[in-house]
């Protein structure tokens, strides 16, 4: 059984293994991936700036102007709670939206280019009257079902977030 230390520990490594996977997916700098990291670990309750620093280890200035990045680019908001100053950030909702439909138009232009490379291919294998097994009949292409498959579950992701978040237009 972990004690509230080791528990402690085990979050802050995987606040930088995910914070380093967030600065390469997202192109974040790497305290911007670590503070996405920390309130997606939080993301209930929201993280004040005090909390940041002390979790992060980082300085005023390095926290303070990364919220503002994070919060330029809509991957995180903030609210405040009755009686208290503090600003509580958390991930937005609108920012994750936004993430899954550029990952449904990345998939959808894929889609489209392989299905023209693949077309381009056939129309050239039937003038040159070479046989290719994969052109004869109507075989099915998996990794056409896999950029399909992927955009219908995403698709359904972003549906179900939208029914979920009154505040997601």
């Amino acid at each position: 059984m972990m004690n509230l230390t080791q528990l402690e520990e085990q979050k802050k490594i995987l606040v930088e293994r995910f914070g380093l996977f967030m600065e390469k997916q997202e192109n974040l700098s790497p305290i911007g991936g670590r503070i996405f990291a920390t309130l997606f670990m939080n993301k209930e309750k929201g993280v004040t700036f005090d909390d940041l620093v002390h979790f992060l280890s980082a300085s005023k200035s390095t926290i303070s102007t990364n919220l503002q990045n994070l919060t330029k680019s809509n991957m995180i908001v903030y609210h405040t709670k009755p009686g208290d100053r503090k600003k509580y950030y958390t991930l937005s909702p609108s920012g994750f939206l936004a993430r899954i439909e550029e990952k449904i138009t990345d998939y959808k232009t894929e889609h489209t280019l392989v299905t023209q490379i693949l077309d381009h291919q056939k129309l050239t294998h039937e003038l040159t009257n070479e046989k290719e097994e994969q052109y004869e009949g109507n075989q099915e292409n998996p990794y056409l079902d896999y950029l399909s498959n992927t955009v219908s579950i995403l698709e359904q992701l972003r549906d179900e977030i939208k029914g979920k978040c009154s505040l997601v237009p």
